[in-house]
């Protein structure tokens, strides 16, 4: 069986910490060590704006120039 010391790192002092011990405990045991980072994502704000240019405009047009705007 292959084993190896894994430990996981969020950036905080505790893991930095548990990082350190699990790097010791790899090399004392001449095991590989696996170092996991994980994030959770961070959702996107409700009621976000379209990009400019896109989508359609609070009086319902599209933003676009009509007929007579364009010279036909």
């Amino acid at each position: 069986m292959f084993r190896t010391v894994t430990v996981g790192i969020d950036g905080s002092r505790e893991s930095l910490a548990a990082a350190e011990w699990a790097a010791r405990e790899a090399r004392l045991r001449t095991l590989p060590l696996r170092l996991v980072n994980v994030w959770e994502p961070v959702p996107e704000p409700m009621g976000r704006e379209p990009v400019l240019g896109t989508g359609t405009r609070p009086d319902g047009q599209d933003g676009r120039a009509g007929p007579a705007a364009s010279g036909e």
